[in-house]
């Protein structure tokens, strides 16, 4: 992103990413959207494409893009395939996890994420705590080399068919957020076990909840210093979210190019829908809304690329962007009606997958809460 606009790299990589998006994903989209795992071989598409390793450095295969040609993919693929997306996601954030860790281990994860052949997922939320994460109660206890881990995990998105988890718990227990230490679980240890979650959206990524008995997990597998995993968590939600927010904003995008496309063919009182300003209004309303929440999304990444703070922007886009989608997918369906109300087209999917991203990685009131801290002052902070 060069001055104010997309560099013409960039922009090549756009109608990249639209044009493998149109060819490798679109057929069969929808059928996929209803699996109740995604199918493997599109993450390995994904990464004969280059498309998982974007984000992680040549060294392991990837292609080490910025942050903005990032959520231009994530961007691109959400408008055809919601989970492909996410997929990406996933594989951009266990790329910065990593960075603490041996050399032996990213070889063995990240090169293969990079190629699709590993699927990673965040394993953080608890039974009883989500937003409040130095509340978790997981503990993992040192044992000579080893780590045991016991404690039960849940809204695991991927736990079902994910190979290895960036997890989090408590080193020590007594020290709140101080005692929080960040991992890397393979999912195939013994004891641990998993339940799948019957999600109203987003089934494919086969939400689960997973429990963890007596776990032993040797220490190089350890991401962050004992006691630093909350920061480390902390640090890399703010460009997390930026993706979170993206995803949404593609199924809206999507939606609405399918109600202009219907509002043209389809006729009521002897004209085209589109005539009508009830409809055409709406379809204006909206344009402009998800129009001002990408350019947040963008300048927000822009601000990571520079290394400049962009924590409030982050919040910002978390909170915005899923409730510009949401209102913008609900009105889609209804100018189409009742065909868009049935499974036959996809919006019907797209709203209740959007309906995830109003909390998932933080509740529109907890991006409020930190927008406003860091607005008026941490002093004035509710907790």
């Amino acid at each position: 992103m060069s001055g104010f606009g997309f560099s013409e790299e960039q922009e090549m990589f756009r109608r990249t990413a639209r044009d493998f998006a149109q060819r490798e994903l679109a057929p069969g989209a929808k059928e996929r959207a209803k699996m109740e795992e995604y199918p493997r071989e599109m993450l390995n598409k994904m990464g004969d494409a280059g498309l998982m390793g974007l984000g992680a450095p040549t060294k392991y295969g990837g292609q080490g893009a910025d942050w903005v040609t990032l959520g231009i993919g994530v961007e691109e693929l959400a408008k055809v395939d919601m989970c492909a997306a996410l997929s990406l996601t996933n594989s951009a954030l266990l790329k910065v996890v990593m960075t603490q860790c041996s050399e032996d281990l990213r070889q063995k994860y990240l090169a293969a994420a990079v190629k699709g052949e590993c699927s990673a997922c965040l394993v953080i939320t608890e039974p009883h705590c989500g937003s409040d994460a130095a509340a978790i109660k997981t503990k993992a206890i040192r044992d000579g080399d080893y780590y045991i881990i016991n404690g039960e995990k849940t809204a695991v998105t991927g736990g079902m068919s994910g190979d290895v988890a960036m997890f989090a718990a408590k080193t020590d227990p007594t020290l709140g957020a101080r005692g929080v230490t960040f991992f890397l679980v393979p999912l195939d240890l013994p004891g641990i076990s998993k339940s799948r979650i019957p999600d109203m959206g987003w089934q494919p990524m086969s939400g689960a909840s997973l429990f963890f008995d007596d776990v032993r997990l040797p220490i190089e597998y350890r991401l962050s210093e004992e006691g630093k995993g909350f920061y480390m968590m902390m640090g890399q939600f703010d460009v997390l979210r930026v993706f979170l927010s993206l995803i949404p904003l593609g199924l809206a995008q999507a939606s609405l190019e399918d109600a202009i496309n219907y509002a043209k063919q389809r006729t009521a009182f002897g004209q085209p829908i589109a005539r009508f300003e009830g409809v055409s209004f709406k379809i204006a309303e909206h344009a402009t809304w998800i129009e001002a929440a990408r350019l947040l999304c963008y300048r927000t990444l822009w601000l990571a690329d520079q290394g400049l703070p962009h924590t409030k922007e982050s919040a910002m886009c978390k909170w915005l962007c899923p409730v510009v989608a949401y209102d913008a997918i609900h009105d889609a369906l209804l100018i189409h009606g009742h065909v868009a109300y049935s499974e036959e087209y996809p919006i019907e999917q797209r709203l209740r997958d959007t309906i995830g991203y109003e909390f998932t990685d933080g509740t529109a009131q907890v991006m409020k809460i930190i927008i406003a801290r860091q607005l008026i002052g941490k002093e004035f902070r509710p907790y």
